[in-house]
């Protein structure tokens, strides 16, 4: 399980980033594969909307 902070934007959308390898992670210097569960350390609310989202 690597570590994450999941940022959750005005929008809706939530953007994980990558905070702290897991153990079996730092060996490959790689994050868990997708579907591997990860542990989100802090969840940091955003006033913004995300990039994906058109401006109006």
């Amino acid at each position: 399980m690597c570590f994450y902070h999941a940022y959750s934007h005005k929008c809706g959308h939530t953007e994980m980033v990558l905070q702290q390898f897991c153990a079996k992670g730092q060996m490959k210097q790689r994050k868990c594969a997708r579907g591997q569960d990860g542990t989100i350390l802090a969840t940091v609310k955003v006033e913004t909307p995300c990039h994906i989202c058109p401006t109006k």
